[in-house]
């Protein structure tokens, strides 16, 4: 998450400032053995990982206020299916300090869907990029303020807040519990890859002093998962048991197999194939971001409060895959999984039209599903506004193959605001016909081992578009419906 453009600018005339003071803080660490060379030691070339923010949540700290354990379940299964095996995942000290107990078993929880899909998780505990938090943030009624349209990242914010590092002695044991409770509660969880303790950290004395402190605090729980900090161009490195470095420039930098680029890819610089091919056999990679949501990282960065873009990027900026389960790009989760896995990967076809009767042709995409929420706020109403595909008016259809396992009744569910058809082959199995949301189901008989292709239609005309495709049947209770390999269908 990257203020990295602007701080290349400034790093220059800071850095000399505060040279010695980092080299005296970082003798005697105990993580570096006396030397420039973190001891630590790891392969970290089978990371293909992203930043994972739920596309419902403008920050941080509303993913974990406001935490959605179906939104986030939905969105980690997107995310195995696509090739993700590793997720950077941002903590915000407010959060701890307004609930913790429901901090702590949040966490837990998205750690036991993330492993479910088979997908390794780092937590990062301090960031300094973007906003201050607003004063009211530790209200129980606080209200998370919208997405600034066109604004890149609008609402994020710095953790903690300045308030609290220009007091760091007092605030400092409060600051070690917020980290130790959460690494001793996963002291050596294997869900956890490594820890994160800050991200971007600048040039300050209270942000190096934090990162000191921060590392000590992870080795003094007895944890053996290991400790980074962003470093090259930022002031990381120092404290980090492993190195770990963003690479946004372009393809410049590779680093090396026991170092991990923790974040890359604009796509004014470079792309998901781009990156895949860039840092294969030498190095792990994670990308921001995974979604395309509510954060508005589909701006970029040049679009701050003072220049927003007035219209939507046709290519986001950051992001792969859109709140429907639909990648922006085809060639990104080929690029992800490869030909191989992708032919074979259990995925729905999907049209999108500009227009209420599949006929004007926006974009030919996939979806592991049809489960969606996507509400009324500008470019996020819109299943995919880079396509053009309208907030109002439009329609989707998903066709893809099911392969029943037992002969007998099976019922299909569509929960939707719109119109919706499903069939079965050629036959109308279910039939939708009011505008308004509500679930209608339907029965019909399938017959084990004989494959058979479902086809959905949506037509949406305004309000909150919405969609969930479910089916029961022998053996199995209501589940969402999900196709086997893809048949050949896209």
């Amino acid at each position: 998450m990257v203020l990295f453009y602007r701080r290349l600018i400034c790093f220059a005339t800071v850095a000399a400032a505060f040279l010695s003071l980092f080299a005296t803080m970082a003798k005697g660490d105990t993580t570096t053995n006396g030397s420039s060379s973190p001891a630590f030691k790891a392969d970290w070339r089978w990371v293909k990982g992203t930043v994972f923010v739920p596309t419902t949540a403008v920050n941080e700290a509303q993913q974990w206020d406001e935490y959605d354990p179906v939104v986030n379940d939905r969105e980690l299964h997107y995310a195995s299916i696509y090739g993700i095996n590793c997720v950077r995942v941002y903590l915000h000290y407010d959060i701890y300090l307004k609930k913790k107990d429901a901090l702590l078993q949040h966490i837990e929880d998205f750690l036991t869907r993330a492993a479910k899909y088979g997908i390794k998780t780092e937590f990062v505990f301090f960031d300094d990029c973007w906003n201050q938090p607003d004063e009211g943030i530790l209200s129980p009624d606080y209200k998370y303020p919208g997405p600034i349209y066109g604004v890149h990242n609008s609402r994020w914010i710095v953790s903690p807040g300045e308030n609290v590092r220009q007091h760091y002695a007092e605030n400092r044991d409060k600051l070690k519990a917020y980290v130790q409770d959460i690494v001793n509660a996963h002291k050596d969880d294997p869900r956890i890859v490594f820890w994160e303790t800050y991200n971007e950290p600048n040039h300050s004395p209270e942000t190096a002093q934090l990162m000191k402190d921060s590392q000590a605090w992870i080795h003094d729980t007895g944890s053996k998962i290991p400790v980074t900090a962003t470093g090259r161009e930022f002031a990381g490195d120092p404290y980090s048991d492993f190195l770990s470095w963003h690479e946004y420039r372009n393809y410049n930098y590779t680093g090396t197999p026991d170092s991990l680029c923790s974040e890359c890819m604009n796509r004014e610089g470079q792309d998901v194939p781009g990156i895949v091919e860039h840092f294969k056999d030498k190095t792990g990679f994670i990308m921001w971001e995974f979604g395309i949501g509510r954060d508005n990282c589909r701006f970029a960065w040049p679009n701050d409060r003072a220049h927003p873009r007035k219209d939507e990027p046709a290519t986001p900026f950051h992001g792969v895959v859109y709140p429907d389960g639909h990648p922006w790009s085809l060639g990104d989760v080929k690029a992800l999984l490869g030909p191989d896995a992708f032919a074979k990967a259990p995925l729905f076809a999907v049209e999108y039209y500009k227009d209420a009767n599949f006929h004007d042709l926006a974009k030919k995409s996939v979806a592991p599903m049809i489960d969606f929420d996507l509400g009324t706020e500008r470019g996020t109403g819109s299943p995919d506004a880079s396509a053009g595909v309208p907030q109002e008016n439009f329609s989707v259809r998903w066709t893809g193959a099911l392969f029943p396992g037992t002969t007998g009744n099976y019922t299909f569910y569509a929960d939707s605001d719109g119109l919706v058809k499903l069939y079965i082959g050629t036959d109308l199995v279910l039939d939708k016909n009011s505008a308004a949301r509500n679930e209608f189901s339907k029965e019909t008989t399938l017959t084990a081992g004989q494959p058979v292709v479902v086809k959905i239609e949506y037509v949406h005309a305004s309000g909150d578009p919405a969609l969930h495709i479910s089916w029961a049947g022998p053996g199995f209770s209501k589940a969402i419906l999900t196709p086997v390999g893809n048949a050949g269908l896209h």
